[in-house]
């Protein structure tokens, strides 16, 4: 006589399988926050301290991505969490661990794209990239230039907006 009576599995059937891919699939969302790390970015150099103008940011996780430019760059949502009149701070969430390039420009026209003149294509608006710090831009940079390292832990970036291109 059983206590406890269980029904025999039958052959095919995938009860008891399920827990397993559960067990993985909840790893994964686990691992994924706590192992991303929040990267916090210092934006200075605003031209137009009154220009409450949002600053828009897109991230490149490859030397190939950033040799893109604008095709390559992927917008991601930053939060101001800190700002006075020459400097921003904006803090971007759950950032997975590796080398990323940000560029980030300041839309004072809020289109949501950065304006570029005709046929050069030269920023209309200030622009500016992870760790280059230079008053006037002539091309685009190269990745050693920008990249960063992002680990599980924060993170600090400073991007500083040039208003001057060309030449």
């Amino acid at each position: 006589m059983d206590i406890f009576p269980f029904k025999r599995q039958q052959e095919g059937s995938t009860v008891g399988k399920e827990i397993p891919f559960l067990a993985g699939l909840l790893w994964a969302v686990i691992s994924f926050h706590v192992y991303a790390g929040d990267v916090i970015v210092t934006v200075d150099r605003f031209a137009d301290i009154r220009n409450k103008a949002p600053v828009r940011f897109s991230i490149c996780s490859s030397d190939e991505c950033h040799r893109k430019k604008d095709k390559g760059y992927v917008e991601i949502k930053a939060h101001l969490i800190e700002q006075n009149e020459h400097v921003r701070t904006y803090k971007i969430n759950r950032v997975a661990p590796g080398e990323y390039s940000l560029s980030a420009y300041h839309d004072l026209n809020n289109s949501g794209i950065l304006e570029r003149s005709g046929i050069l294509g030269i920023p209309r608006e200030p622009i500016g990239f992870s760790r280059l710090d230079i008053h006037k831009i002539q091309r685009h940079p190269k990745w050693d230039e920008v990249k960063f390292t992002v680990s599980n832990q924060e993170t600090l970036v400073n991007v500083h907006l040039i208003h001057r291109f060309g030449l």
